[in-house]
């Protein structure tokens, strides 16, 4: 083993969480590996809506970050989210701070771009993904595709849904009954789209679940459908299908996209949900964003988990390194910050998307009611 190989901290992913975590170590003065199977920029399958709070977890780190985010081009700032009830009726929420859409391809690439930038300690590996970790006498073990073995005391895994180091060293199997399977699709050019407002439909035939249309700049547009993956398997449900039959065949919907050009084939895609409870750490180890199954079990939100987790184990990290301590005992202050800070919300929004499963009459009462107080102050927190 070579010294190149030996690091303080792997960070195994470089998406929000994992370039997250590399920002806020820029300054630690810890050699750092950073590892992404791809190479970016790339695209990841998701919603795209970015909330306010990245931009406060940036700002956090540096001010200087939320002004360069504020000044990048292909994004629309969001004010506002339509709910659409099983009968069309509608409710319209504004926001109290300005979200934004932007394409996971322009936005990991550019927290990516800034993760790397000037960062003294920092050895990067793309385009190699992690075939297998493991632990042997207090030391992380990383093996890639090709055969190269990094180790270090510590791993911060922050590779996603199917992360490697979530299931060999934290055990974490899928559960469909805290999981949620999506589908997207690029359009351009729907009829009626705002360039500020989020749109989401809960729609008779497809609950649980919900559709969605979210605006992108150049007048495109991300669309979508997602539900439980527990009820995807019982129901047999093909959600690309959904997809395709609810742009097609539902009237208030088809009529918005008669003249649209779809821009790519339907792309499907996982989401490990909040909703359950897990060990996000132990010797030697923390788990990040879609790695700990930190996704808002209602609105399927996980940018900015996935970013603030990144940072709290960077912070944790850092830590670790002043005492020489990177046992499980330690690491528990990261899990208890974590679910201190994010807990709370993934509980209640659990208990509603419980609550409203396929109860078609109390959506519609909801929103046909929506100027009471419950739902002007919980709908905003759902999506933005």
């Amino acid at each position: 083993m070579t010294s190149t190989n030996q690091f303080d901290i792997i960070i195994t992913g470089a998406g929000p969480s994992g370039a997250t975590c590399a920002l806020t170590l820029k300054k630690s003065g810890l050699r750092i590996a950073l590892v992404d199977k791809e190479s970016f920029p790339r695209d990841k399958i998701c919603g795209d809506a970015v909330s306010s709070i990245a931009k406060r977890i940036l700002r956090q780190i540096d001010p200087e970050l939320e002004l360069n985010l504020l000044e990048f081009a292909p994004k629309t700032n969001i004010t506002k989210a339509k709910l659409y009830s099983p009968v069309f009726k509608s409710l319209e929420i504004g926001f109290s701070k300005v979200g934004h859409c932007i394409k996971r391809i322009d936005f990991d690439n550019w927290l990516f771009q800034h993760a790397c930038h000037q960062h003294p300690n920092l050895t990067l590996k793309t385009n190699h993904a992690v075939k297998d970790v493991y632990q042997d006498k207090g030391m992380n073990h990383v093996k890639l595709q090709n055969g190269e073995i990094l180790t270090a005391p510590l791993i911060i895994a922050c590779d996603g849904a199917h992360s490697v180091a979530a299931k060999k060293l934290g055990k974490i199997k899928v559960d469909r009954k805290h999981y949620s399977g999506a589908v997207r699709q690029y359009y351009r050019n729907i009829k009626g789209l705002e360039g500020n407002a989020l749109e989401v439909y809960f729609l008779k035939g497809y609950l649980p679940g919900y559709f969605w249309i979210f605006p992108l700049s150049n007048n495109e547009a991300n669309v979508g459908f997602g539900m439980l993956s527990d009820t995807i398997a019982k129901q047999k449900i093909d959600l690309k299908q959904s997809l395709n039959e609810i742009i097609t065949r539902i009237p208030e919907v088809a009529e918005r996209f008669a003249d649209a050009e779809a821009l790519e084939d339907i792309k499907g895609f996982g989401l490990p949900l909040g909703s359950k409870k897990y060990r996000l750490s132990g010797n030697g180890f923390m788990l990040c964003g879609d790695a700990a199954s930190l996704i808002d079990p209602f609105s399927g939100e996980g940018i900015e988990t996935a970013m603030e987790s990144g940072k709290f184990a960077a912070e944790q990290a850092i830590q670790c390194f002043k005492e020489q301590n990177f046992t499980g005992n330690i690491l528990k202050a990261y899990d208890k910050r974590v679910y201190k800070k994010m807990w709370p919300n993934f509980r209640n929004h659990y208990i509603l998307q419980q609550f409203l499963g396929k109860r078609i009459w109390l959506i519609n009462s909801l929103i046909s009611i929506g100027n009471i107080s419950f739902i002007n102050k919980r709908i905003p927190k759902l999506f933005y």
